[in-house]
């Protein structure tokens, strides 16, 4: 029988969506569901965990303190873990990650039980490890989107990584996509420590552009539409091969 990771198509960030049905309703019946508010942290950096949490539906987001100010370091959505790192190795979080959304629906389990599991579904480990590469393929792409020569190609650099299919963009009829991803609800100061710029310096980035009409909305990045997202790409990739615009 056929395994979800045999489909070429499949999500690597959606832990959940790489399991068999098997391995899914195993889950449910080790686990708890509980929903959370905006705004909840469910993992407190330093502070040890002794559950690991799957995401069922909404958002929530990843960060760390450097220089006494938080830096976004990725987003979480449905279907992703979180808090693993100390169901493998019993190490303390070394992130805080907070509700971003309206409300986050989550499955939680033990860590040990969750561990023992791993033990015994190999389709699942598999899963893990590929969701665990593609949040280092993704970390690699973001550190590389920083380096990039002005702000607006590093918030652009962002936003085409926003695009991905794996984040869940909304594609419009007339061919313009909305990010970040549905109810992420992300701020400015957000965008602006993912990219290693600050608030101000993304709002310039965002007006650069408007200006340029490669996106469009009032500035708050929920609304922010890509009116054309190969120029968008293009101006993206001329600043990750060196070119200045």
């Amino acid at each position: 029988m056929a395994t979800p990771l045999a489909d070429h198509t499949v999500n690597f960030r959606n832990f959940w969506s790489m399991l068999t049905p098997q391995e899914q309703s195993t889950l449910r019946a080790r686990g708890s569901v509980n929903r959370y508010g905006k705004d909840t942290v469910i993992v407190a950096e330093g502070t040890a965990t002794s559950q690991v949490t799957i995401i069922r539906s909404g958002w929530a987001k990843g960060t760390t303190i450097k220089a006494d100010r938080p830096v976004l370091l990725r987003l979480y959505g449905p279907g992703e873990l979180v808090g693993v790192s100390t169901a493998l190795t019993g190490t303390a979080p070394a992130e805080t990650v907070v509700v971003t959304s309206y409300e986050l629906h989550a499955m939680m389990l033990p860590t040990r039980s969750f561990a023992d599991f791993l033990r015994r579904a190999s389709n699942a480990s598999t899963a893990l490890h590929r969701m665990q590469q593609w949040r280092l393929e993704e970390a690699d792409r973001l550190r590389t989107i920083r380096d990039y020569p002005t702000a607006a190609q590093r918030l652009a650099g962002l936003l085409v990584e926003l695009c991905r299919p794996e984040n869940d963009p909304i594609h419009h009829v007339d061919g313009t996509i909305s990010v970040p991803t549905s109810g992420a609800s992300l701020s400015q100061q957000d965008l602006g420590s993912w990219i290693g710029d600050s608030r101000k310096t993304v709002v310039r980035a965002l007006a650069d552009l408007r200006k340029m009409e490669l996106t469009r909305g009032a500035g708050l990045p929920r609304h922010i539409q890509i009116t054309d997202p190969d120029r968008l790409r293009a101006f993206a990739a001329a600043a990750d091969a060196g070119g200045a615009r």
